[in-house]
């Protein structure tokens, strides 16, 4: 039975969190991003953020429109504009993790294939660990 290794141990943790270096800044500047549309005219103006619609502007011009299509054209906007966070959030994304970002609800995605070797080289460091704890406890009592 080989001794513990603890440098080993040192890595396996060390390459389980390399696919999460500059996760959190990704996701803060994924939280940062605004959508952007407005009407032909420029009388509606729309934002979004994650939060959801976080600016509207309305030009007063575009009251004669009447509520119908005041109403219509508003969240047709909401629409682009969340279309547009999508789009900028993706192109975040592709600069992280290439043209497109992995799938993780497809069987066998990266993240998953990653996740099920962290697991089982955590398992058998476990499984060393303890039976290098085992054999000194056995060394111990024996003397």
């Amino acid at each position: 039975m080989p001794a513990f290794d603890e440098a080993a141990i040192d890595r396996m943790i060390a390459d389980t969190q390399r696919p999460l270096d500059g996760f959190a800044e990704l996701y803060e500047q994924v939280l940062a991003v605004q959508g952007f549309a407005q009407d032909a005219e420029k009388l509606v103006t729309v934002e979004c953020s994650t939060q959801g619609v976080t600016a509207l502007d309305i030009n007063p011009r575009a009251l004669r429109w009447g509520s119908d299509k005041l109403a219509t054209t508003i969240l047709e906007l909401i629409g682009a504009s969340l279309a547009d966070l999508q789009q900028k959030s993706n192109a975040l994304m592709a600069e992280r993790w290439g043209a497109a970002p992995p799938d993780l609800t497809k069987e066998g995605n990266p993240a998953e294939l990653r996740l099920q070797n962290a697991q089982g080289t955590y398992d058998r460091a476990m499984e060393n660990a303890m039976a290098e704890l085992a054999r000194i406890h056995r060394r111990v009592d024996g003397s």
